[in-house]
């Protein structure tokens, strides 16, 4: 005779309150009914009916009104403000909280994963929209012509490299030294027929006058950079090599070789730099200066830009293995501030001043206003795990507490485009200069006849005087 076994326990319904009555809200509601536990109704600010208790801002009058379990919140388009301050009264009402992420996928669990937060609702997070470049022009620009993109592999040269493909190129060049970011890189790519992957390293002459020759592109996007400021503030040998030397390179062989359009990407840590990686990108926008002067066949200019989540080593990819790891937050000061650009944002804008302004121009994005970092992990943990704390930890070597985009907001003049602006700092260095003094000090970075602190004083002499 079989073993009798307990009767499994019914599942008690939960009650369910749906923030948002719009098609994201409707489609989540009939889930809810399907999956057996009760809709209580909805909150919204401009929907009306029998069904809707009231506005989002009446929360946790109604959790507590309607006795709700959990409350699901499904406006998608939401402000990051409206989100934070949602996220807030619900915490405070002691009841379970699940989001509809922007992707419209639905969670149906106590907390969303922070795996299902895409770099755009991070962005909403902290209130800023990201901000949608029209590629028609561009599409009119790179169809048909041959494009070379050196640090291809990484994270923000990949997404380039993506974008560019989607303009219909006749040939996408990658570069990279990393074997193994080009292989990821070239099953991104589905072995597409009009893609080289080419090994190569930018401080090799040979092998960067070689790949031009061979390929002669018409745009040259010159991303390949050392880029995280603590490593390179301790290897600033390693760092001039590879962001000045390497720049230098690129920038000469594509002169020598009749590129006629040279885009460099540089980072808003170089206005007023106090680290070594900030000096580094912004000698490579003076050499940029120079280099536009004194090659005329060739059309030079540069794009600067802030922190891009999702990057590689980007605080966002910190905050997520902490998330994941169930870890406090770490930040390194309760008010630092960071400008934050999604990686699409970061290609869009960097494919969109291929063909704008004169040559040596300068180009920034107007990134709305700067971001507490502390306010951004505060955002997540409220999202994801309200159990976990932010750990203040103390600035990093050379990091600032904020970054600017240019050295005064009347150092930039508009563009065609609303969102990109041109740079017009002056600079204290004449044409010429900088690429006379980086050849002096190369004939000693190069056989690494100087040390670390000798470079650093250099670098300080030659005017970056805030430079730790």
């Amino acid at each position: 005779m079989s073993e009798l076994r307990e009767p499994r326990p019914r599942r008690v319904p939960k009650r369910v309150l749906i923030a948002g009555r719009g098609v994201a809200g409707l489609s989540l509601s009939k889930e809810v009914v399907a999956g057996g536990d009760v809709l209580v109704g909805f909150l919204d600010d401009h929907a009306s009916g029998d069904d809707v208790l009231g506005p989002l801002a009446s929360v946790a009058e109604v959790c507590v009104h309607e006795a709700v379990d959990v409350v699901y919140f499904a406006i998608p388009s939401v402000s990051g403000e409206t989100l934070r301050d949602f996220v807030t009264q619900v915490h405070r009402a002691s009841v379970e909280l699940a989001i509809v992420p922007r992707t419209y996928r639905i969670v149906s669990r106590e907390r969303v994963s922070v795996s299902d937060l895409t770099d755009v609702d991070i962005l909403d997070l902290v209130g800023r929209a990201p901000v949608k470049h029209d590629m028609v022009h561009a599409r009119e620009v790179i169809r048909g012509r041959r494009v070379m993109v050196t640090g291809a592999a990484g994270s923000i040269g990949s997404r380039i490299v993506a974008q560019l493909n989607m303009l219909e190129p006749e040939l996408i060049v990658c570069v990279d030294r990393s074997e193994s970011g080009m292989f990821r890189l070239g099953n991104s790519l589905n072995d597409a027929s009009n893609a080289r992957l080419e090994i190569g390293d930018v401080q090799s002459e040979a092998r960067m006058g070689q790949l031009m020759a061979e390929y002669q592109p018409d745009f040259l996007f010159h991303v390949a950079a050392y880029k995280h400021v603590p490593l390179m503030q301790h290897n600033p040998v390693e760092a001039f090599n590879n962001n000045v030397w390497g720049t230098l390179n690129v920038f000469s062989r594509a002169a020598e070789h009749g590129v006629a359009n040279v885009v460099y990407v540089s980072s808003d840590k170089a206005v007023n730099p106090t680290n070594v990686m900030g000096a580094t990108k912004r000698l490579g926008e003076l050499l940029l200066r120079d280099l536009a002067a004194a090659s005329p066949s060739t059309r030079f200019s540069g794009v600067r830009f802030g922190n891009v989540l999702e990057s590689e080593g980007s605080v966002m990819q910190t905050f997520r293995q902490q998330l994941h790891q169930r870890r406090n937050l770490t930040v390194t000061h309760a008010e630092i501030t960071r400008y934050f650009m999604t990686i699409d944002e970061a290609a869009q804008l960097v494919i969109q001043t291929a063909t704008a302004g004169k040559p040596g121009d300068l180009f920034v994005l107007d990134m709305g206003e700067p971001i507490r970092v502390y306010d951004l992990a505060r955002g997540l943990i409220e999202a994801v795990d309200p159990s976990l704390d932010v750990d203040i930890i103390g600035l990093r070597p050379g990091e600032k507490m904020y970054e600017e985009l240019s050295h005064s907001s009347s150092s930039v003049d508009s563009t065609t485009h609303p969102k990109i602006f041109i740079v017009t700092d002056e600079d204290a260095q004449a044409r010429g200069e900088t690429t006379e003094w980086v050849g002096s000090m190369l004939d000693r970075t190069r056989h690494y006849d100087i040390t670390a602190e000798q470079l650093t004083d250099a670098m300080r002499d030659f005017g970056f005087n805030a430079l730790q």
